[in-house]
């Protein structure tokens, strides 16, 4: 069975595709062929996220981006030259994508087609229509995606993160499963906790807090944290920081200011393997994406969580989330510029160890989904098997359907004289 799993643009819409391949392969009774396709710019992180998955093959195509910022106006949009100008550059690396995928798709001939989220999934999906190859496509956030709008049409099946009254889809076709995480996403004992510390390199009797803003990370959050950070390490505090590629050079200079005892309790890291610092943390810092969120929830983590000021879906998740007392939510234009904000909050929560417990456990108890990658890789299958039997059941009908009126009563004649 061959199998192309698409998502690109950032951590949150690759890494669940690994998860989701390691399922296949348990939940599948024939051998599989599984291609990862991804958009040239985040091809390198991509490779990341599968470099000790050697059986997964790893594609990349061009790949557009439709910019669009809910706080500027349409006249904007057009009279602001760098935003017009790569809107109309994208558009034909896209073409450029969907000759790719329609090569790819002429050559390979795949069963059926996963896409997870990113503009790469765009010509993938109008691809699998034009070679009528059964899409699934999975909805992370509270707010739907304007890609997974443009390819539900066309989805034989959609996976949901969140409950299904928050999409416009076909009923019928949704399945809430929540977000596919790697299986090591769960709660570990606190000498566990202390293993994945040492790891890092970190102390092992400090707390961990763990700052990060996502595949592409946040200057934003960066800026926060490069405030705050002097503060926390004198309290007592160790920080792993994914600051996203091409965004550690501030934060190390200002990290250098500290004495070279501080600067060892703040590790700083531009892409690296979420698992041992998730796991390892007392406390999150992060974006309110849907992603870093399951993987919080199957952790059972206690999360403050900061939106994008220029994401609608991050703010209705932080809205939802926060709304079930499962993360703490802070307004990104609210905070003030000196840190301190943040630094009050992550004090209180130290020093409320109950009000971090039970976040920790609403955010666990109404959202963790251990089982996502599992139900949607079954779902994959499904989708194939499914399109395979109506494949050959056509095949035999147009066998039928093909054969003369004189071939049928010479067939009936040799019935009689058989008889």
């Amino acid at each position: 069975m061959k199998i192309l799993l698409a998502g690109g643009g950032s951590g949150g819409h690759v890494t669940p595709l690994k998860a989701i391949a390691a399922s296949l392969r348990q939940e599948a009774k024939e051998p599989l062929d599984i291609t990862v396709v991804t958009d040239r710019r985040f091809y390198s992180e991509t490779k990341s996220v599968f470099a000790n998955d050697t059986d997964a093959k790893l594609k990349k195509i061009f790949s557009g981006k439709y910019r669009r910022y809910k706080s500027k106006s349409f006249v904007w949009h057009i009279v602001h030259l760098p935003t017009l100008l790569k809107n109309i550059r994208d558009v034909f690396l896209l073409a450029i994508g969907t000759v790719q995928s329609f090569i790819y798709f002429a050559l390979h001939k795949p069963d059926v087609v996963f896409c997870k989220g990113g503009f790469v999934c765009v010509p993938i999906g109008v691809v699998s229509k034009l070679f009528n190859v059964p899409l699934i496509i999975h909805d992370s956030d509270t707010r739907p995606g304007l890609t997974n709008r443009i390819l539900s049409r066309w989805a034989v099946q959609i996976g949901t993160g969140m409950p299904t009254s928050f999409y416009p889809y076909t009923p019928s076709l949704m399945v809430y499963t929540g977000i596919p995480v790697n299986a090591e996403y769960v709660p570990v004992p606190e000498s566990k906790q202390r293993e994945y510390k040492a790891s890092l390199g970190l102390a092992v009797d400090r707390p961990l807090l763990l700052v990060t803003g996502g595949g592409n990370g946040a200057i934003s959050l960066n800026n926060q944290l490069i405030a705050a950070a002097p503060h926390l390490i004198q309290a007592g505090w160790s920080i792993t920081h994914l600051v996203g590629k091409g965004k550690a050079e501030p934060v190390i200079r200002a990290r250098s200011l500290l004495s070279p005892g501080d600067q060892a309790s703040w590790l700083i890291d531009e892409f690296a393997p979420m698992l041992p610092r998730l796991l390892g943390a007392d406390l999150v810092i992060s974006r309110t994406s849907a992603s870093t969120i399951q993987e919080c929830a199957n952790a059972k983590k206690t999360v403050i969580g900061i939106a994008s000021a220029h994401l609608d879906d991050q703010k209705m998740n932080a809205e939802f989330f926060a709304s079930k007392q499962a993360i703490i939510s802070l307004n990104e234009t609210a905070l003030s510029k000196d840190g301190s904000d943040l630094i009050n909050q992550v004090e209180a929560l130290r020093s409320d160890a109950e009000k971090a417990r039970v976040l920790a456990h609403n955010l666990n108890q109404e959202f963790q989904k251990p089982n996502a990658a599992k139900e949607l890789a079954n779902l994959i299958i499904e989708a194939a098997n499914s399109a395979s039997t109506s494949a050959n059941h056509t095949d035999s009908i147009s066998t039928e359907v093909e054969r003369s009126p004189e071939e049928a009563r010479d067939d009936k004649e040799s019935d009689k004289i058989d008889t």
